[in-house]
């Protein structure tokens, strides 16, 4: 090493300096960042997990509800009536709900069911009169009913021209998977 017995102490200085800083940039690129990014990739990962484990020990708090509810809508859904008795439950079930909403049925017209591969749709039409506060109230305590009846067709109008009360027509259906 002749080459460093010509240097003087400050030039010995710096190159060492040189070469540790020139070692520590390759262990830093070799070493540090791959170690680095591996660390930020497993922190991702954890933080994913943990959103998944928190939303699936909310699911399993909701146990015993979902399972409740489950139960009711099996019984319902076990029950087979002849195509008569389910179309007079839900005529049934009109009838109730509007008493409840204060919403005067005017008529009530089964239609033919509608099977499919699946399913089977039963349809009733009616036409009822009521104010239009009654009416939302109604259509809400259809849609939540716990047979599933849902006001596919909706056309609404004024009873008379400077009145509040309103006439609507309406679709319900009704959708029992056997």
């Amino acid at each position: 090493m002749p080459f460093l017995n010509k240097l003087s102490k400050k030039e010995k200085a710096g190159l060492l300096i040189a070469a540790a800083f020139v070692f520590f940039s390759i262990l830093d690129r070799a070493v540090i960042v791959p170690i680095n990014n591996s660390i930020k990739e497993v922190s991702h990962k954890i933080e994913a997990n943990e959103k998944r484990l928190k939303e699936q020990l909310r699911y399993l708090n909701q146990k015993d509800t979902i399972s409740r509810e489950y139960r009711g809508y099996a019984n319902a859904a076990e029950k087979k009536l002849s195509e008569e008795e389910e179309t007079a439950k839900i005529l049934s079930e009109i009838e109730d709900l509007s008493k409840k909403s204060s919403v005067y049925l005017i008529d009530m017209k089964p239609r033919p069911s509608r099977q499919t591969d699946f399913y089977k749709e039963y349809m009733v039409e009616i036409e009822v009169e009521s104010g239009m506060e009654s009416l939302m109230n109604f259509l809400h305590q259809l849609n939540a009913s716990p047979q599933l009846l849902r006001a596919e067709k909706l056309r609404i109008s004024l009873k008379e021209k400077d009145s509040s009360t309103v006439k609507a027509s309406l679709l319900i259906t009704k959708v029992h998977v056997p």
